[in-house]
C-alpha cells in the first residue's frame, strides 16, 4: 500500500537538537534579575519579539533592561551563541536522511531567534532540509496557523499528507487541528520509532 505521508516536518529544538531551549532562556533572565513575575512576561512579550525577527539582540537586551529595570551590560551581547542546542542529534540527522532516501519530502519549522539562526546556518546544519521555515526570517511564530500554512505552501504539500514533531504540544495542537499527523517529541530513540511506525519503515 501506498504511504500516505509525503512530508515530515521537525522542530529544532527540543527534537533535532537535544536541548530545547527553554532552561536557558530563564536562566539568562535570572542572571539579571527578573522574577518570577517578570520572566513569563519577558518571553511572551520581548522575546517573542526577538524570535519574530522584529528587534536585534542590541534591541530585546535594551527593552528588557528598561522596560524592567534590570541590570543588563554590554557583556549581554553574544549570549546565545553558548546554548547548547545549536548542535543536531546525529540519530535524529540518520533518521533525515533515512527519510528522504526514502523519498519523503523534509522541512523544518522553528521558533528561533537570529543569532542563534546564523549560527546553524554558518555550520550548513539546515542544509539537510528541503526548506527552513524559521520564525525570524518569517514574521510568524507557533503555534500560529499562518506559519504552517505558510510552511505547506513552500513544501508544495498538503496537511493531510504531513507529519510535523514538536516537543511542545501547545505547537502540534494547531497542526492538529489543520490535518496534520502530530509526534510529541520526548526523546531520540522515541521519535525515530514513532516516526518509524507512522510512515512504516524498519
Amino acid at each position: 500500500m501506498e504511504n500516505k505521508y509525503s512530508t515530515v516536518f521537525f522542530d529544532w529544538s527540543g527534537v533535532v537538537a537535544d536541548d530545547s531551549g527553554d532552561d536557558f532562556i530563564e536562566y539568562s533572565l535570572r542572571e539579571i534579575g527578573a522574577t518570577n513575575t517578570q520572566i513569563p512576561e519577558i518571553i511572551k512579550n520581548e522575546f517573542s519579539q526577538f524570535m519574530l525577527g522584529q528587534i536585534s539582540e542590541n534591541e530585546y537586551w535594551g527593552k528588557v533592561k528598561n522596560n524592567y529595570g534590570l541590570n543588563v551590560d554590554d557583556s549581554r551581547i553574544g549570549y546565545f551563541n553558548n546554548w547548547q542546542g545549536i548542535k543536531p542529534n546525529i540519530y535524529i540527522i540518520e533518521l533525515v536522511h533515512k527519510l528522504k532516501s526514502n523519498g519523503f519530502k523534509i522541512g523544518l519549522i522553528s521558533n528561533i531567534i537570529s543569532p542563534v539562526r546564523d549560527i546553524i546556518k554558518q555550520f550548513g546544519y539546515y542544509d539537510v532540509f528541503d526548506k527552513a521555515i524559521l520564525s525570524c526570517e518569517v514574521g510568524l511564530l507557533k503555534p500560529q496557523k499562518e506559519i504552517y500554512e505558510l510552511a505547506l505552501h513552500r513544501m508544495d504539500t498538503i496537511a493531510q499528507e504531513s507529519i510535523f514533531i514538536d516537543d511542545k504540544k501547545s505547537n502540534l495542537d494547531t497542526a492538529n487541528a489543520m490535518g496534520f499527523a502530530t509526534l510529541l517529541a520526548k526523546t531520540p530513540e522515541q521519535i525515530i520509532s514513532e516516526v518509524n511506525k507512522l510512515i512504516g519503515i524498519k
